[in-house]
């Protein structure tokens, strides 16, 4: 059997214009995936659609390699590509089978299949274990069915079945796939994950899966799992001795959701004496000043912090389960321990005025914060925050997973009670500026310049403030 693996692009988006640090590197979950198909006697291939969004070079390769089964990744917002790149498939190639996975199945699967239909099955969450049973079904096994598939959506005639999801992939015992590892120099140059980490190579790991937390306005629901932290000290020591990586970004939801297994981790990598520097996102209530010593000390260099909100009220809306003297704690500590800070603030909750919006921003200027994204509160279906506006009438429900499927930002819902989102796409824009213009902010980033490299990486970012071609879009 043979298999072709799709990253989706986020055309809408421009995001091969707009790089940021959060979607531009190297496709590792479609690495794993490739790995798990190898392992049971599968062949499969990767085509990157974020090096080339082009959908006719895409077809020139279904046509070359005709695969059995296309298996498309997509963020949420990409998912109109999916429905786009898999039509171009079925027209052409009726047989080939269609699965699709990745991040855009934090969405209702229901929703997601009746909106594409010429999608076969979805997969929601991890697929290493799902998606190679899937194969051998497609391919005629007898020892498994379709309701076996753990997490699987399938179409029983005009019925779409959704199996539920009881197992989850024990991350001890994968491995990171270090001999498919490339890097994307030329991709991320100029992005502003080059302007917090340095130069590429950089490469995203993983210290754990899942999340123990809720937070209304967030799709994922997996549980919280840790890696051996020698396992993932060792990944990073070949990826430095094969690939000459020196530069590290954790992709965990929160990497010091366990304390212990997060300072076990930091010692490790001072013990193995690699010359490394990481980056992590992790929660306020996470972190304690002795850990953010210790994080410093094995090459933490910046830390991003989901802030969301100074207000309590707004933040016990979002579920977050802090607060904002915990949150100007957190910032403080990681000042004072060295490492640099970014700060993603949410704008337009429910009940948010402009004035309270207005004082976000100038608690968040007063913070010594070194990097800040700034977005209006999206109300993506298969969130808490998505079926209380539906319940408020602040939303319509069809409406509202429509837009969410329709691959463009401005389209996605918004709690439009006492803002309209014109008055917050202003505040947006406000926001953002009144805190990369500060002269004090541009006094603080030369101040913590390095090199002429770092310099010059940072001015060309800002240029692109400037110039008004860089946002948080996605």
């Amino acid at each position: 059997m043979k298999v072709l693996l799709v990253r989706v692009p986020i055309q809408p988006c421009e995001v091969m214009k707009q790089v940021t640090f959060s979607y531009f590197a190297e496709p590792v979950g479609l690495h794993y995936l490739a790995e798990a198909l190898d392992a049971v006697g599968m062949e499969s291939r990767i085509h990157d659609m974020f090096l080339d969004a082009d959908p006719d070079s895409f077809m020139a390769v279904v046509s070359g390699d005709r695969p059995d089964v296309v298996g498309f990744s997509s963020l949420i917002l990409g998912y109109d590509n999916v429905r786009l790149l898999a039509g171009l498939v079925k027209a052409r190639f009726p047989e080939a089978v269609v699965v699709v996975g990745g991040p855009c199945t934090f969405m209702p699967p229901r929703v997601l299949m009746e909106r594409g239909s010429a999608i076969d099955y979805l997969i929601k969450g991890e697929g290493e274990e799902s998606f190679p049973r899937l194969c051998r079904v497609i391919a005629g096994s007898k020892q498994e069915g379709l309701a076996d598939i753990d997490a699987l959506t399938w179409r029983d005639g005009r019925r779409i079945v959704e199996n539920p999801r009881r197992r989850f992939v024990d991350p001890g015992a994968i491995s990171y796939p270090l001999d498919r590892y490339r890097d994307y120099n030329d991709a991320m140059a100029g992005s502003i994950m080059t302007v917090m980490m340095g130069e590429p190579p950089i490469a995203f790991i993983e210290a754990s899966r899942g999340c123990p937390f809720s937070c209304s306005f967030c799709g994922v629901h997996e549980p919280y799992r840790t890696r051996p932290p020698e396992k993932v000290v060792e990944e990073m020591g070949e990826l430095y001795r094969r690939h000459g990586v020196r530069k590290f970004v954790f992709g965990d939801y929160t990497l010091t959701a366990d304390q212990g297994h997060a300072e076990l981790l930091c010692r490790l990598i001072i013990q193995s004496g690699l010359p490394v520097e990481w980056g992590c996102d992790t929660r306020v209530d996470c972190v304690t000043p002795q850990l953010l010593k210790l994080m410093k000390r094995a090459g933490c260099r910046v830390i991003f912090y989901g802030v969301e909100s100074f207000h309590d009220q707004t933040l016990t809306l979002y579920n977050k389960g802090t607060d904002a003297a915990t949150i100007k704690k957190a910032l403080r500590d990681t000042r004072r321990a060295g490492i640099r800070t970014l700060a993603y603030m949410m704008l337009g909750g429910p009940g948010e005025s402009r004035e309270m919006i207005r004082d976000n921003s100038a608690t968040l200027n007063s913070l010594g914060v070194d990097y800040a994204l700034a977005g209006i509160t999206r109300l993506f279906c298969g969130t808490a925050l998505f079926e209380q506006a539906v319940e408020r009438g602040v939303i319509d429900r069809r409406q509202g997973e429509d837009c969410c499927l329709s691959g463009l930002i401005d389209w996605i819902p918004v709690w439009e009670e006492r803002l309209g989102y014109a008055e917050l796409k202003e505040l947006e824009a406000e926001v953002v500026k009144s805190f990369y213009y500060r002269p004090g902010y541009v006094w603080q980033r030369l101040r913590g310049v390095r090199d002429g490299a770092e310099l010059w990486r940072m001015t060309r970012v800002l240029a692109r403030f400037t110039a008004g071609r860089f946002s948080r879009t996605c």
